[in-house]
């Protein structure tokens, strides 16, 4: 089962369903024209921000619209719609900002004013825009308060604070700034020209910076409505999204495995006829099987559920596609052997992209802490009712 074939309401699932296939299909023929391997590692190491064109392929394609307000560009559908592409390029490895793009767009559809809607939305559905939520702070523990205050300053406020580990944040061009105001969490519209920005390529190549914001001046025009809420909506969407694109990393390494075993050989025969390495490619067949469904359900809970519900759905997925992520990398560069490990060949990319999944969004503990936490208030509030 993929997540590419996930509906989101039974009322509308032939059309959206129809439209997800051909999308799918779609994006894997483009994905297939420009993402090859050899194409991938010229965009890591030449260009350093992604292959030439695959950016605007994926406005072309309408990946940047999806769920967007028609008003701005945009055309009808969900996180599912935004899961498969995801899971999609995560078996390709690419290497642009969707995701930190499409969050950001979503926090601004979803609770931005008709005027921010109207300056940033169609920028992002043509490819024009890079958009990035800073919100990490720190080491990044999940749960970690916002530390960066926004202080009264004129008709507007003055932030003073660092993210870290913006992904994305290296090409953004607008920031999704989350800080403290009056002891409540705030979002902040910032543009990138407004901040100082060291920005780096993580061990998966994938872009992302760390923010200054210490004198930042930002207007009242540029305060996103609904704070906290709509933060804690978003991360748990950049969860869901993640375990997504972890999927499509997983299927890609178990593919890669099998057609290394069926055609290697040794003593004589293939790889895959020693029956220990059975044994553990049939381990990592199924941490893909348990992986993809319940990715699929954390998406369907951030689009459906209660808060609560949809926070223990979001790291109950963590976990699980984690575990799934950690065994199948290992084993991917293991059964290659010494090959697995260098840069030339795509077992190597594969486990650093399963590897800063695992890390980028909270660790294990702190999800198993949390679905721990939200399992004990549902149980009390049953009892009390």
């Amino acid at each position: 089962m993929s997540i590419s074939s996930t509906a989101q309401n039974p009322a509308s699932l032939d059309d959206g369903a129809d439209m997800r296939a051909l999308l799918s299909q779609s994006l894997a023929t483009l994905l297939g024209r420009l993402y090859s391997f050899e194409q991938r590692n010229v965009g890591r190491s030449v260009t350093g921000r992604g292959v030439d064109g695959a950016w605007q392929a994926y406005a072309d394609l309408g990946l940047l619209a999806l769920g967007l307000p028609e008003a701005h560009g945009g055309f009808p559908g969900g996180l599912a719609d935004i899961a498969m592409a995801a899971e999609l390029m995560g078996g390709a490895m690419t290497l642009e900002p969707y995701l930190p793009t499409m969050l950001a767009a979503r926090m601004i559809a979803a609770a931005g004013t008709a005027e921010q809607q109207a300056a940033w939305l169609p920028g992002i559905v043509s490819g024009k825009v890079h958009a990035a939520i800073a919100h990490r702070e720190g080491g990044g523990r999940l749960g970690h308060p916002v530390e960066t205050m926004a202080n009264p300053e004129g008709t507007g406020w003055r932030l003073n604070g660092r993210k870290s580990v913006v992904a994305g944040g290296d090409e953004a061009d607008i920031f999704i700034v989350s800080a403290l105001l009056d002891g409540e969490v705030e979002l902040f519209l910032v543009p990138a020209a407004d901040v100082r920005r060291r920005s780096y390529r993580c061990f998966d190549w994938t872009g992302a910076a760390n923010l200054d914001l210490d004198g930042t001046v930002v207007s009242c025009a540029m305060r996103i409505p609904g704070g906290e809420r709509v933060l804690a909506r978003a991360l748990d969407e950049s969860v869901a999204l993640a375990c997504a694109e972890a999927v499509g990393a997983i299927r890609a390494a178990n593919r890669l495995v099998r057609e290394h075993t069926g055609t290697r050989r040794q003593f004589g025969r293939s790889l895959d006829s020693f029956q220990v390495l059975q044994h553990r490619m049939v381990d990592m067949a199924i941490a893909e099987e348990l992986a993809a469904p319940i990715a699929q359900a954390s998406i369907t809970a951030c689009e459906t559920a209660t808060a609560d519900a949809r926070a223990q759905a979001v790291s109950a997925a963590q976990v699980k596609v984690g575990d799934a992520a950690r065994l199948v990398g290992q084993q991917c560069v293991q059964l290659h052997g010494g090959m697995g490990l260098t840069q030339e060949y795509p077992a190597s990319h594969l486990f650093a992209r399963l590897g800063l999944f695992e890390r980028l969004h909270g660790n294990r503990d702190e999800h198993l802490e949390r679905y721990a936490a939200l399992m004990v208030r549902t149980l009390e509030e049953k009892v009390g009712q």
